[in-house]
């Protein structure tokens, strides 16, 4: 079971405790920083909260590096299974078969389905042309940067976030 000592709902209570019992030390932030390092847990839950941090990076690296030997290991199965295509389709059309029945499977040798080649984009007809529309958001912010309207569009309230440099 974990420690109280572990638990934000706990470090929580302990920095409100804190507040009502010196409300004269929370606007000294000097002050304020000794007395929680000195009488609530918050350091200890933030050390272990570094080390989770830490552990769960590390730990999507080893995964994200364990996916990436997985792909190029199914790209090598996908590679060995047309290549196995590739030789049975070459070896019935040397025998002149057109169907094998096996035990396992039934080979057939089909006609193929025709493909589009394009050969000159630029003259296709317009209604054979398709075309995809998105905002540019590089572009929208550079203009909301400088002071200008842009309707439709609006920088978000930056939100605080947590810098973690380990030692």
């Amino acid at each position: 079971m974990a420690s109280h000592r572990l638990d934000p709902i706990f470090v929580r209570a302990q920095i409100d405790a804190l507040r009502v019992a010196y409300p004269e030390v929370a606007n000294d932030e000097d002050q304020w920083l000794l007395t929680l390092e000195s009488e609530t847990d918050l350091h200890e839950f933030l050390t272990v909260a570094v080390k989770r941090m830490c552990e769960a990076e590390a730990f999507a690296e080893g995964i994200d590096d364990l996916i990436r030997d997985i792909k190029t290991r199914q790209q090598r199965f996908e590679q060995r299974g047309e290549a196995m295509r590739g030789l049975a389709f070459r070896l019935m059309n040397q025998a002149a078969v057109r169907k094998v029945e096996l035990p396992l499977a039934t080979l057939s040798i089909r006609n193929g389905v025709p493909r589009v080649i394009v050969t000159d984009e630029a003259r296709l007809p317009p209604d054979c042309i398709r075309t995809r529309t998105e905002p540019n958001k590089i572009a929208i912010k550079e203009r909301l940067e400088r002071g200008e309207h842009v309707p439709g569009a609006e920088l978000s309230n930056a939100e605080p976030g947590l810098s973690v440099r380990i030692k």
